[in-house]
């Protein structure tokens, strides 16, 4: 039905929305409820209101179209039966992404030209493995067991085929990888200006870490041992496996390669960059890294290539002092209106080296200069940062205290930054040399007070010497897309722990996870600004399940879950932000519509004749909004 909803805004003025609806019961006997199929905005902001009520009643008349249906069912249908299981139809928006990558012709000529003597197809493995990854993430064991849970599935191999096909996954590795970034280049329509990078850590479940780097075999696809016991970011004891992700201004990952988990982050830059750029034919790139990637080494060979850096730069210690007089120095900061936030832009000239490879005696022999550079640092300080970095400091001082005074808080993290140890006479507490009678801690609070005069400040450099402040900013600001992509990786695609053991097997599970995250990261950019979450993405592709009925129908089940939380303007950034109070419509649902909108298509329909399901599928054409 079409329902109009007068809205009274602050200033007085009051404007009609327009919606189509549907009415429903979420449980028998319960009172009918109404849920949203599609928004049309307000009637007083249409310019053409003929087309604007066409498109109305168009979408209100596909509701009200009947089909006769009957559907016979006997006394004895038993509840585990074929007839009566939850099939997923949801995998099928990910999987016609899929098709529009061409993955499914790419894994099919790598089977061919492979000389691949199996059975069964190597992409039926490969794109089950995949979405299963977006949906239901779990170890390869439990995904197999998950078989007969699709709609229109009908997959014959079974869990060791899944481990023959890992092997096969890893000799195209990163061939797959350069496929996929050439077809979103194609897709999309936008070259590679900035190259953001960063390094992550996966823990294992394994015991013990493999061979290390002096371990013979020297070829990237068969040896060294990954799984290495490293500094793990989740402060894990099991060996971690190091992955570096190149990604795209859009988001979208360019590639990835793997590390012994013993890998200082700074050394993968050099072990990616040179391939990362003879593979995907890129003449010059900007690389954006945080501060782990920021060593001369890696300024040096992106200089000598003729390629760019954005950094962040560390303002304490030894690296840092360099620009601390011009971070204390009061004259030539721009200042917000606000005083919320202030910048100082310097340029400064520093040694590096130029690095170029000969040939001599068959080997490749690395030759160094001395040359003088160019670059600029950017400088600025944000109150909400100085806020937080000063809670932090606090917290850690907190436990400091509580530490010295009853040996609490054994686990040593932030709490030893501002511990120190002196020696003292137990009965006067007079200071003593260290190797006289007892040793306690104190709180070193000479050290918190250093700390406090850096709260807020970050500095950036950049080879960059045409961008201004502003553009700095912005560019480095783009790395936190790579940080949600880690995040997707391992919250929401539970890529750790890896429970494969075999080197090949480790680079396939992380292969399958890259081309999920491709994936989910294409439909987020053909969103635009409606783009979800990939956890909500997920969630939705979850709840869209289906009963195959006799005769040839299919029902289609409520596609919903959870109710949804008005929304209001943020005053501030001006974005629409949740609030406390419940609405009338189902937040799932509502993403439901989103998605559909995203792939070009409308299908509600309870009841539906396969064929006319087969159709809905087929019809997916994803679509970019604004």
């Amino acid at each position: 039905m079409i329902r109009k909803d007068k809205k009274i805004f602050k200033d007085g003025s009051i404007k009609t929305q327009i919606r189509v609806t549907q009415g429903y019961r979420p449980y028998p006997d319960s009172p009918p409820k109404q849920r949203t199929i599609q928004s049309f905005g307000y009637l007083e902001d249409q310019q053409d209101l003929d087309q604007f009520w066409n498109r109305v009643n168009a979408c209100n008349d596909s509701l009200k179209k009947k089909r006769d249906l009957r559907i016979e069912i006997p006394v004895s249908e038993m509840m585990y039966s074929e007839n009566n299981r939850i099939l997923n139809y949801g995998y099928k928006f990910p999987e016609a992404v899929y098709r529009l990558l061409n993955i499914e012709d790419f894994v099919s000529r790598f089977q061919k030209r492979s000389g691949f003597r199996g059975k069964y197809s190597l992409n039926e493995v490969f794109r089950y493995l995949v979405m299963d990854r977006i949906l239901y993430p779990s170890s390869k064991r439990e995904a197999a067991s998950r078989l007969l849970n699709y709609y229109g599935l009908n997959y014959e191999w079974e869990l060791p085929e899944v481990y023959r096909a890992l092997d096969c996954f890893n000799q195209f590795f990163y061939e797959l990888q350069a496929h996929l970034n050439t077809r979103v280049k194609e897709i999309t329509g936008l070259e590679l200006e900035y190259s953001f990078y960063d390094v992550t850590n996966y823990y294992t479940e394994q015991d013990f870490a493999g061979p290390d780097e002096t371990y013979q075999d020297r070829n990237p696809v068969t040896g060294p041992a990954l799984g290495q016991k490293g500094v793990s970011k989740e402060h894990q004891l099991t060996p971690i496996i190091q992955m570096g992700l190149f990604m795209d201004g859009n988001g979208i990952p360019v590639c990835m390669d793997l590390f012994r988990g013993n890998m200082s982050d700074s050394d993968t830059l050099k072990e990616n960059l040179d391939g990362f750029k003879k593979e995907y034919k890129i003449k010059r790139t900007i690389v954006v890294a945080d501060k782990g990637m920021n060593c001369s080494h890696n300024i040096d060979l992106l200089c000598s290539q003729g390629d760019g850096y954005v950094f962040s730069q560390v303002l304490k210690g030894t690296k840092g002092k360099r620009y601390q007089k011009d971070l204390f120095e009061p004259e030539g900061w721009h200042v917000s209106g606000d005083g919320s936030y202030k910048w100082k832009l310097i340029e400064e000239e520093y040694k590096g080296k130029e690095i170029r490879f000969e040939q001599r005696e068959g080997e490749k022999t690395e030759i160094r200069k001395t040359v003088v550079r160019k670059r600029k640092v950017l400088l600025y300080w944000s109150a909400a940062d100085a806020r937080m970095a000063e809670k932090k400091r606090e917290e850690k001082l907190a436990r400091a205290r509580k530490s010295t005074k009853n040996n609490a808080y054994a686990i040593q993290h932030g709490k030893d930054r501002y511990v120190t140890e002196q020696t003292v006479m137990k009965e006067t507490g007079e200071i003593l040399e260290k190797d006289q009678i007892a040793k306690i801690q104190t709180v070193d609070t000479e050290k918190a007070e250093k700390d406090a005069k850096f709260d807020g400040y970050f500095a950036i450099i950049t080879s960059e010497m045409d961008y201004d402040a502003a553009k700095i900013r912005e560019t480095y600001h783009g790395l936190w897309r790579i940080e949600e992509s880690f995040r997707i990786m391992k919250s929401d695609f539970d890529a750790r722990p890896i429970y494969v053991k075999k080197r090949e097997h480790i680079r396939a599970h992380f292969l399958i996870c890259f081309t999920a995250l491709v994936i989910i990261r294409v439909i987020q950019y053909f969103m635009g600004e409606k783009r979800l979450s990939a956890e909500r993405i997920a969630e939705v592709l979850r709840e869209a399940n289906c009963l195959i009925e006799r005769g040839g129908y299919v029902r289609l089940l409520d596609v919903g879950g959870k109710i949804k939380y008005q929304e209001r303007k943020d005053k501030k950034t001006g974005k629409m932000v949740p609030t406390l109070a419940f609405s009338q419509e189902d937040q799932v649902a509502a993403d439901y519509h989103l998605i559909q909108e995203a792939f070009g298509t409308e299908f509600y329909y309870a009841y539906s004749k396969q064929e006319d399901f087969k159709r809905f599928f087929q019809d997916m054409n994803l679509v970019k909004k604004a």
